[in-house]
């Protein structure tokens, strides 16, 4: 009896399928490259995450080295098993012809022994050959006829050493096959390796997709799709029909697309309606774990049902391995959400109000509370909030707490007075004092007909403090009112000492500051307030750094951190202070690398928590360390936007404050007359009556006075500032630099000196190297000076560190004469538009050239950063420091 049935060719085809332009893939090449080496490649992944088009394209690449390559792609049909043996033979077949007779023979004509039997067969064909080969099985997941998986994993147990097996599938392979032996040879790539990097996004969204999308969009898609090929494929396409903003409204995204077809097509039309009920109850929560699914879902196999989502990779993953939490991909959650509330309206409510139950039994408040508010049930979520938002105010944690507060109904804010705290702490914390007078004028007629309690009147005097900080005995007095009130383990009390310390410190007192801020630490510490605590450590620290104690402060913040990480976690917005203090001291030493880390790192904790009121000085130094590494246009440009987050910022001097780091950038950079403008704008004179708290603008003024050459004028300048008390040991070094600079123009060059050794001394007890480097090239000039005159100076150490200055002089010298740009200024031109997305049409209309020359210079570019198009072209940039696209 002949078994014959005709075989469908396209069935073994590669080519048909890698027709598309692709882009590639180098890190999953090199893992399937390696792991042709050893027996079998396990591919699982769910729909649309590019399994076939990583295999044929990679498979195209090989067969240009002669390297055989049979494939299969298996239907629904290919469940019967003669069928199914019929194709895998012939697949092989199809490439090496000399292998296959005698078992497709026995397929076709006899089932003598069994399908074991006819296997064994082949595999003695392959080794009898003795020819190398892949063989490539798509879709294993149609496939569930358990004999011919038993079958299949009889072939893998006996398989032979000159092939290796790759297969493809949507369901977790090794559940389909369980009991494969050698199991350590075998290689899993799965959708953590399957998904689109950044740098993969931003290639096939530019050049593939054909979009040019600026920066901010590419990370935009990268963040929706979560890496998902195909789902980045459907947004490009709505994007063209659209437009690019379009990818910020999910819901209108999620019902003009095609995502929802997909879904329904290639998932949910398959499932169970068991399966089918447990997705889309699960979908509602943002991460769940067996025990909550059977918490919100009342289903009684939520263990088996969750097995089940597991193995048939249904946009699911564990993010937390130990406790066992999943979550659904954003796109798939979104479509879910969207049919639940189609199908059952009141569904969102219900497992959510059973779902705060839960976290509130388990003890996690926050989880609680942000569920108790998606159920609309005000009076929990509010009864939560008002038993942990102090202590999360004490972590910095204002976000959180506001992103609450803004789903209240107001009318529920406004009675009471705990939750209109926390909003003058919100917008205290963001410098926003007329917002936080707003409601502190409401509490105060909230509260004249009760009684507060003595913490919350405690906290309430501490909030107005701040609001009159300008009026020192006024702020002063009713810090003092509110301890008072609380006994010295209560959090108010450290807070306050923290208030009067920042009072004195915005009023340029800074012994009683630093008194202050000792005391606000040592009971902070005491019972754990962290954000009193933080606040003062960054108050002892920028006064350590103030007055040259570069040292003394490194120690200091370094022990900040680890009580920090150690009572918050790495992870606690407050970090952001140390952080700051710990990029400024780096910085100083010349160690712009470390700094511009740091920065970065207090930047992104202080945008976590909602932290503003010191986020800016991160620009600053940001900025600097730009400057530093000769990047002056990405200087000016953080700075500008640190200014503009100040526009809205009066209080405590802190816009001009902004104002004065910009001209300090720019008279680094050697730009006198915009430097002036600060000057001018502040009607500065070296005649003015001065004050401890605006120091810096003064010292600005005689550097800029010295670079005017008004030296006369700078010298009485500097003598003002030098009578004050206690001005702080960093700017005594500034002082007498600009005197030394200022007394040798004069031609008095002994008394120059002089001012000159002292700086030297005192730089080169903490190593202040950027306070010497960044005033120029006149600085090389004085230090040569100075050590012609070597035999009149007693301290060798001020002539050693004038050696060690040079040498960086020196140094950078012979850097910049060996260092040719890479770039042309035309070529960085068109760089920069490249990287903003701009064709090649719209290159040459910006630049009034023709799009030849722009197609002349993009090759160059090509050839010059080592690379084969515009995206990895602006990666490259990137890396080596040539561009930058994020701010």
């Amino acid at each position: 009896m002949e078994n014959h049935i005709d075989l469908l060719e396209t069935k073994f085809s590669i080519n048909h399928i890698y027709r598309q332009k692709a882009i590639t893939r180098e890190n999953l090449f090199c893992i399937l490259d390696d792991a042709v080496n050893t027996r079998l490649t396990l591919i699982s992944a769910p729909a649309g995450f590019g399994k076939t088009t990583l295999l044929s394209s990679w498979i195209t690449m090989h067969k240009k080295r002669s390297i055989y390559a049979a494939w299969l792609t298996l239907e629904a049909e290919d469940n019967e098993e003669n069928r199914f043996w019929i194709y895998f033979v012939s697949a092989i077949k199809s490439v090496i012809p000399d292998i296959g007779g005698k078992s497709l023979n026995l397929l076709n004509t006899s089932r003598i022994g069994g399908i074991e039997t006819i296997i064994t067969v082949l595999i003695n064909e392959i080794l009898e050959n003795r020819k190398s080969f892949l063989f490539i099985i798509e879709d294993l997941h149609v496939i569930k006829n358990t004999q011919i998986l038993n079958g299949l994993k009889f072939f893998i147990n006996h398989m032979p050493y000159n092939i290796h097996l790759i297969i493809t599938s949507r369901l977790r392979i090794i559940s389909q096959l369980s009991g494969i032996k050698h199991s350590n040879s075998i290689i899993e790539i799965g959708v953590e390796e399957l998904k689109f990097t950044k740098n993969e996004t931003a290639a096939y969204i530019n050049e593939i997709m054909e979009l040019k999308v600026a920066q901010d969009h590419l990370i935009r898609l990268y963040e929706l799709t979560e890496g998902w090929p195909v789902g980045l494929q459907i947004a490009a396409l709505f994007c063209k029909r659209k437009g690019i903003e379009s990818i910020y409204d999910k819901q209108v995204m999620m019902l003009q697309s095609n995502f929802a077809d997909y879904f329904m097509e290639d998932i949910l039309n398959s499932q169970s309606p068991a399966v089918y009920e447990f997705l889309i109850k699960t979908s509602q929560l943002n991460a769940f774990s067996c025990e909550l699914c059977q918490a919100v879902t009342d289903m009684e196999n939520c263990n088996e049902l969750l097995k089940q989502v597991l193995e048939m990779n249904l946009f699911i993953s564990c993010f937390d391995q130990k406790d066992q939490w999943y979550r659904y991909h954003s796109l798939f959650a979104a479509f879910l959400r969207k049919k639940a509330k189609e199908e059952q309206p009141g569904l969102v409510k219900d497992i959510y109000w059973k779902a705060g139950q839960w976290y509130e039994i388990k003890g996690y408040t926050q989880e609680a509370c942000t569920c108790y508010l998606k159920a609309q049930n005000y009076e929990k979520a509010i009864h939560l909030i008002d038993q942990i938002s102090s202590p999360l105010i004490y972590q910095g944690q204002f976000t959180v707490i506001e992103k609450w507060i803004e789903c209240i109904p107001a009318q529920y804010v406004f009675r009471n007075i705990r939750l209109m705290l926390d909003y003058v702490w919100i917008y205290l914390s963001r410098h926003k004092v007329s917002d936080a007078s707003y409601y502190i004028e409401l509490i105060e007629k909230e509260s004249e007909d009760a009684t507060l309690p003595s913490d919350v009147k405690g906290e309430f005097l501490i909030a107005k403090a701040f609001i009159k900080m300008d009026h020192l005995e006024e702020s002063i007095q009713l810090l003092k009112n509110a301890m008072e009130l609380v006994d010295s383990f209560n959090p108010n009390y450290a807070a306050a000492l923290m208030s009067i310390a920042t009072t004195y410190i915005v009023h340029g007192d800074v012994p009683e500051a630093e008194e202050y801020y000792s005391k606000a630490l040592t009971a902070s510490i005491k019972i754990e307030n962290l954000y009193s605590a933080a606040y003062s450590w960054g108050g002892l620290g920028m006064m350590m750094t103030c007055q040259g104690r570069f040292r003394e402060a490194e120690i200091l913040y370094q022990e900040a951190e680890n009580y920090l990480k150690e009572k918050g976690g790495n992870s606690i917005p407050l970090l952001g202070i140390v952080f700051s203090g710990l990029s400024e001291i780096f910085y100083m030493k010349n160690d712009i690398e470390h700094a511009a880390e740091y920065s970065d790192k207090a930047i992104e904790m202080f945008e976590k928590g909602g932290i503003f009121d010191i986020k800016n000085n991160c620009y600053v130094i940001k900025a600097r360390s730009l400057l530093a590494k000769g990047s002056n246009c990405r200087a000016i440009e953080v700075m500008d936007k640190a200014l503009v987050l100040s526009e809205k910022d009066n209080t405590y001097g802190f816009k001009r404050h902004i104002e004065y780091c910009r001209a300090r950038i720019f008279l680094d950079m050697g730009e006198i007359e915009k430097a002036e403008d600060f000057i001018e704008q502040y009607h500065l004179s070296h005649t003015d009556h001065l004050k401890k708290y605006n120091l810096h603008d003064y010292v600005l003024l005689a550097e800029i006075l010295v670079k005017r050459k008004e030296y006369i004028n700078a010298l009485l300048c500097i003598d003002e500032i030098l009578k004050l008390d206690s001005i702080g040991g960093l700017y005594e070094m500034q002082l007498e630099i600009l005197k030394s600079d200022a007394l040798q123009s004069i031609s008095k060059p002994e008394a120059a000196f002089a001012e000159l050794h002292k700086a030297l001394i005192k730089c080169s007890n903490e190593n202040y190297l950027r306070l010497l480097i960044n005033y120029g090239s006149r600085m090389k000039s004085m230090l040569n000076d100075f050590l012609t005159l070597k035999n009149t100076i007693s301290d060798n150490r001020s002539l050693m560190y004038a050696k060690e200055i040079l040498k960086f002089f020196d140094e950078r010298s012979q850097k910049t004469v060996k260092e040719k740009p890479l770039l042309t200024k035309r070529e960085l031109e068109v760089l920069k538009l490249i990287s903003d997305g701009a064709s090649n049409e719209e290159i040459a209309q910006s630049l009034f050239i023709s799009v030849s020359t722009v197609k002349s210079h993009i090759l160059n570019l090509f050839t010059k950063l080592e690379v084969k198009s515009r995206s990895k072209a602006v990666v490259e940039a990137e890396k080596r420091g040539i561009i930058h696209t994020i701010y």
